[in-house]
Protein backbone atom coordinates (compact mmCIF):
# COMPACT_ATOMS: atom_id res chain seq x y z
CA UNK A 1 0.00 0.00 0.00
CA UNK A 2 1.48 2.95 -1.22
CA UNK A 3 0.97 5.85 1.72
CA UNK A 4 1.89 9.43 -0.16
CA UNK A 5 1.20 13.51 0.51
CA UNK A 6 -1.58 14.70 -2.38
CA UNK A 7 -0.62 18.00 -1.01
CA UNK A 8 2.71 18.15 -2.43
CA UNK A 9 2.37 19.44 -5.99
CA UNK A 10 4.08 16.02 -7.44
CA UNK A 11 4.46 12.95 -5.79
CA UNK A 12 7.31 10.02 -6.54
CA UNK A 13 5.76 6.70 -7.45
CA UNK A 14 8.41 3.76 -7.69
CA UNK A 15 10.64 6.80 -9.29
CA UNK A 16 8.49 8.41 -11.39
CA UNK A 17 6.80 12.12 -10.48
CA UNK A 18 2.79 12.88 -11.45
CA UNK A 19 1.10 15.63 -10.41
CA UNK A 20 -2.20 14.73 -8.70
CA UNK A 21 -5.43 16.17 -10.29
CA UNK A 22 -7.37 16.39 -7.78
CA UNK A 23 -8.06 16.41 -3.59
CA UNK A 24 -4.47 18.07 -3.49
CA UNK A 25 -5.23 18.72 0.05
CA UNK A 26 -5.94 15.20 1.54
CA UNK A 27 -3.42 13.48 2.99
CA UNK A 28 -3.17 9.02 2.95
CA UNK A 29 -1.07 7.41 5.99
CA UNK A 30 -0.48 4.02 6.11
CA UNK A 31 -1.18 2.69 10.03
CA UNK A 32 0.90 -0.47 10.95
CA UNK A 33 -0.68 -2.53 14.25
CA UNK A 34 2.09 -4.96 15.35
CA UNK A 35 1.27 -7.10 18.50
CA UNK A 36 -1.58 -4.62 19.75
CA UNK A 37 -3.57 -5.96 22.37
CA UNK A 38 -7.03 -5.29 22.40
CA UNK A 39 -9.09 -5.65 25.62
CA UNK A 40 -12.14 -7.54 25.12
CA UNK A 41 -14.85 -4.80 26.35
CA UNK A 42 -13.42 -2.81 23.32
CA UNK A 43 -13.89 -5.46 20.57
CA UNK A 44 -16.75 -4.39 18.32
CA UNK A 45 -18.44 -7.72 16.71
CA UNK A 46 -16.48 -10.97 16.07
CA UNK A 47 -13.24 -11.44 14.46
CA UNK A 48 -14.10 -11.88 10.66
CA UNK A 49 -17.81 -9.82 10.96
CA UNK A 50 -16.85 -6.74 9.14
CA UNK A 51 -16.64 -8.63 5.63
CA UNK A 52 -18.83 -11.29 6.50
CA UNK A 53 -21.60 -9.78 7.09
CA UNK A 54 -20.48 -6.69 5.10
CA UNK A 55 -20.62 -3.51 7.04
CA UNK A 56 -18.41 -1.85 4.38
CA UNK A 57 -22.48 -1.12 2.93
CA UNK A 58 -22.76 0.58 5.74
CA UNK A 59 -20.16 3.30 5.10
CA UNK A 60 -21.06 3.39 0.72
CA UNK A 61 -23.57 6.01 1.49
CA UNK A 62 -21.36 8.52 2.80
CA UNK A 63 -19.47 8.90 -0.87
CA UNK A 64 -22.55 10.25 -2.27
CA UNK A 65 -23.33 12.48 0.42
CA UNK A 66 -19.31 13.86 -0.15
CA UNK A 67 -20.42 13.78 -4.12
CA UNK A 68 -23.96 16.35 -2.97
CA UNK A 69 -21.43 18.17 -1.04
CA UNK A 70 -19.68 19.19 -4.08
CA UNK A 71 -22.70 19.78 -5.93
CA UNK A 72 -24.46 22.00 -3.42
CA UNK A 73 -21.02 24.03 -2.99
CA UNK A 74 -21.55 24.57 -7.13
CA UNK A 75 -25.30 25.36 -6.83
CA UNK A 76 -24.40 27.92 -3.85
CA UNK A 77 -21.62 29.97 -6.01
CA UNK A 78 -23.39 29.61 -9.18
CA UNK A 79 -26.74 31.60 -8.07
CA UNK A 80 -24.54 34.29 -5.87
CA UNK A 81 -22.22 34.60 -8.90
CA UNK A 82 -25.37 34.71 -11.50
CA UNK A 83 -27.14 37.06 -9.07
CA UNK A 84 -24.30 39.77 -9.05
CA UNK A 85 -24.08 39.54 -12.27
CA UNK A 86 -27.16 40.16 -13.33
CA UNK A 87 -28.04 37.18 -15.20
CA UNK A 88 -30.96 35.77 -13.59
CA UNK A 89 -33.59 37.17 -16.29
CA UNK A 90 -31.49 34.63 -19.37
CA UNK A 91 -33.58 32.00 -20.13
CA UNK A 92 -30.61 29.57 -20.62
CA UNK A 93 -29.18 30.51 -17.54
CA UNK A 94 -32.66 29.68 -15.75
CA UNK A 95 -32.86 26.24 -17.17
CA UNK A 96 -29.64 25.51 -15.94
CA UNK A 97 -30.29 26.89 -12.43
CA UNK A 98 -33.51 25.28 -12.38
CA UNK A 99 -31.12 21.55 -13.29
CA UNK A 100 -29.18 22.08 -10.32
CA UNK A 101 -31.74 22.71 -8.22
CA UNK A 102 -33.61 19.60 -9.04
CA UNK A 103 -30.31 17.37 -9.28
CA UNK A 104 -29.62 18.37 -5.82
CA UNK A 105 -33.04 18.03 -3.91
CA UNK A 106 -33.10 14.42 -6.13
CA UNK A 107 -29.83 13.26 -4.44
CA UNK A 108 -31.30 14.81 -1.26
CA UNK A 109 -34.51 12.28 -1.57
CA UNK A 110 -31.86 9.16 -2.61
CA UNK A 111 -30.10 10.03 0.87
CA UNK A 112 -33.12 10.11 2.72
CA UNK A 113 -34.57 7.36 1.38
CA UNK A 114 -31.82 4.90 2.27
CA UNK A 115 -31.04 6.30 5.67
CA UNK A 116 -35.31 5.24 6.54
CA UNK A 117 -34.11 1.86 5.57
CA UNK A 118 -30.83 1.46 7.90
CA UNK A 119 -32.83 3.33 10.52
CA UNK A 120 -36.10 0.63 10.09
CA UNK A 121 -33.45 -2.17 10.13
CA UNK A 122 -34.24 -3.52 6.79
CA UNK A 123 -30.47 -3.83 5.84
CA UNK A 124 -30.95 -5.86 2.76
CA UNK A 125 -32.38 -3.72 1.23
CA UNK A 126 -30.19 -0.70 2.24
CA UNK A 127 -27.36 -2.21 1.13
CA UNK A 128 -28.52 -2.28 -2.31
CA UNK A 129 -30.06 0.95 -1.85
CA UNK A 130 -27.47 2.90 -0.81
CA UNK A 131 -25.21 1.50 -3.95
CA UNK A 132 -28.05 2.72 -5.71
CA UNK A 133 -27.99 6.51 -4.25
CA UNK A 134 -24.34 6.10 -4.91
CA UNK A 135 -24.13 5.97 -8.53
CA UNK A 136 -27.18 8.47 -9.09
CA UNK A 137 -25.85 11.01 -7.06
CA UNK A 138 -22.33 10.46 -8.40
CA UNK A 139 -23.82 11.39 -12.00
CA UNK A 140 -26.42 13.97 -10.22
CA UNK A 141 -23.49 16.09 -8.90
CA UNK A 142 -21.08 15.95 -11.99
CA UNK A 143 -24.01 17.39 -14.25
CA UNK A 144 -24.50 19.92 -11.63
CA UNK A 145 -20.46 20.94 -10.93
CA UNK A 146 -20.86 21.02 -15.20
CA UNK A 147 -24.52 23.05 -15.48
CA UNK A 148 -22.85 25.79 -12.85
CA UNK A 149 -19.96 25.70 -15.18
CA UNK A 150 -21.97 26.66 -18.32
CA UNK A 151 -23.72 29.00 -16.79
CA UNK A 152 -21.16 31.03 -14.88
CA UNK A 153 -18.78 30.91 -17.85
CA UNK A 154 -15.10 30.52 -18.03
CA UNK A 155 -14.48 32.71 -15.15
CA UNK A 156 -15.93 29.91 -12.93
CA UNK A 157 -12.80 27.97 -13.94
CA UNK A 158 -9.82 30.79 -13.22
CA UNK A 159 -8.95 30.68 -9.21
CA UNK A 160 -9.85 32.28 -6.46
CA UNK A 161 -13.44 30.17 -7.61
CA UNK A 162 -13.96 27.32 -5.54
CA UNK A 163 -15.53 25.91 -8.79
CA UNK A 164 -12.38 24.67 -10.31
CA UNK A 165 -11.10 22.77 -7.28
CA UNK A 166 -14.35 21.39 -7.10
CA UNK A 167 -14.21 20.61 -10.26
CA UNK A 168 -11.17 18.38 -9.75
CA UNK A 169 -11.57 17.17 -6.29
CA UNK A 170 -15.37 15.76 -7.39
CA UNK A 171 -13.59 14.32 -10.49
CA UNK A 172 -10.81 12.06 -8.46
CA UNK A 173 -12.97 11.37 -5.88
CA UNK A 174 -15.75 10.02 -8.04
CA UNK A 175 -13.05 7.25 -9.08
CA UNK A 176 -12.77 5.28 -5.65
CA UNK A 177 -14.91 3.05 -7.54
CA UNK A 178 -15.82 2.06 -11.15
CA UNK A 179 -19.08 2.66 -11.65
CA UNK A 180 -19.93 0.41 -14.32
CA UNK A 181 -18.82 -2.33 -11.98
CA UNK A 182 -21.36 -0.39 -9.21
CA UNK A 183 -24.40 -0.19 -11.90
CA UNK A 184 -23.22 -4.02 -13.09
CA UNK A 185 -24.06 -5.46 -9.08
CA UNK A 186 -26.95 -3.34 -8.84
CA UNK A 187 -28.28 -5.23 -12.14
CA UNK A 188 -27.24 -8.62 -10.66
CA UNK A 189 -28.98 -8.39 -7.48
CA UNK A 190 -32.71 -8.00 -9.16
CA UNK A 191 -31.87 -10.86 -11.74
CA UNK A 192 -30.74 -13.31 -9.44
CA UNK A 193 -26.63 -13.38 -9.86
CA UNK A 194 -24.01 -13.86 -7.11
CA UNK A 195 -22.84 -9.87 -6.00
CA UNK A 196 -21.31 -8.26 -3.97
CA UNK A 197 -22.66 -5.12 -2.77
CA UNK A 198 -19.49 -4.35 -0.51
CA UNK A 199 -17.04 -4.09 -3.04
CA UNK A 200 -19.13 -4.92 -6.14
CA UNK A 201 -16.97 -8.20 -7.61
CA UNK A 202 -18.93 -10.61 -9.05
Amino acid sequence: MLACRLSDPTVSVDGSWWDPVGMRATVSHLVKFDQTLIADHDVIGEPGSYLRDGWQTAFIPHYAASFLGAAEAAYEYALEYLVHQGKGADPYVQQRVGSMLVDIESAHLWLQYVARLWDRGHRPEAQLAGSRARHVIEHLAEQTVHNCIRACGARSLVRPSPIERILRDLTFYLRHDNDDHILATIGRAPLGEAHDPSFYKP
